[in-house]
């Protein structure tokens, strides 16, 4: 008698055993759980309907249905942000929008939320979405906003200081230049036209040999406050040397050259240095007037002026130490 066949072993027979597989929506709730953004799905008034384990914790709370006492708007900083989301999303079916949300512990944060409204087959709608933080891209944005501003911050204070005189406050050569041609042709264009006057602090050096340098600098000072109080904030004042100083006037109505030069010379009068009675500021300018409708270099201007300025000093010295 023919012997029956020795059993599979079970190891073997467990093996030709299949696991079920997931249905279609298994498969996709599995694939939503391990997504490393928050999904969510919303009504229109903003109830939570679906979220998945990420978006639980990016708002910052343990179990699901914590955050399922909540309401969308209650997680903006900003209301404002919660309308203009609604009202992309009633023009768009599609949105992306960025805005700053408040986890459940009070602390912010920032996200990209890509929406679309989905229409329902009773007609209603509900809100389909993901979540992605971008905090950590805002920081670094606003990390670079705040250099840019440094540096252009640092770079307005190094071209400031390198247009402006330290001591005077005026314009040093290179500003007087610089702003001296933009007023020059300013004036070409509305035909006025301009006063140059080349002034000169008159015995600078005999004043800083018997007073000293700080003395001399209250000199300088003291004409560049004469200057600045005397002529328009619009017009180009710059200290060019050691003690010569430039002035670039636009003519206005009722302002000659005998006028400008007769308001310095008054202000020059009235100067007086503190605890030196006896110290008495003097200068010696050049005027020249400049057409605006023939093309003339500012070098030349200024050296036209320097030479009446020089002439005027002569004169001076003559009177001041007759043969």
């Amino acid at each position: 008698m023919e012997k029956n066949p020795s059993p599979r072993p079970k190891k073997e027979a467990a093996a030709g055993r299949r696991t079920p597989a997931l249905g279609a929506d298994g498969r996709y709730k599995v694939l939503v759980e391990q997504l490393p953004v928050g999904v969510y799905r919303t009504t229109t008034e903003g109830a939570f309907v679906e979220a998945n384990a990420e978006l639980i914790r990016m708002l910052g709370f343990k179990r699901l249905s914590d955050l399922f006492r909540r309401n969308v708007k209650d997680f903006y900083v900003r209301p404002e942000d919660r309308q203009t989301h609604l009202e992309k999303m009633s023009a768009k079916a599609t949105v992306f929008h960025e805005f700053e949300l408040r986890r459940a512990d009070g602390r912010k944060f920032w996200v990209r939320d890509y929406s679309r409204r989905v229409r329902d087959p009773d007609g209603s709608s509900h809100y389909d979405g993901i979540l992605v933080d971008v905090t950590e891209r805002k920081a670094a944005e606003r990390k670079v906003r705040l250099t840019v501003e440094k540096l252009r911050l640092s770079n307005e204070k190094l071209e400031s200081l390198s247009l402006s005189d330290h001591l005077t406050g005026l314009y040093n050569r290179r500003g007087f230049y610089s702003f001296g041609l933009q007023q020059m042709k300013i004036a070409k264009r509305l035909k006025a036209a301009n006063y140059l006057v080349f002034l000169d602090i008159d015995n600078l050096k005999e004043v800083n040999d018997a007073h000293g340098h700080s003395v001399g600098d209250l000199l300088l000072q003291g004409v560049a406050a004469i200057l600045r109080t005397t002529l328009r904030e619009s017009d180009v004042i710059g200290r060019i040397g050691g003690d010569e100083f430039a002035v670039l006037a636009m003519r206005s109505k009722g302002q000659g050259e005998k006028s400008l030069m007769a308001r310095i010379e008054e202000g020059v009068a009235a100067f007086r240095v503190k605890g030196r009675a006896r110290l008495r500021l003097s200068v010696s300018m050049g005027l020249v007037a400049v057409d605006p409708q023939k093309y003339q270099q500012l070098d030349d201007v200024l050296a036209q002026a320097d030479f009446l300025m020089y002439r005027q000093k002569r004169i001076k010295e003559r009177q001041e130490n007759p043969l």
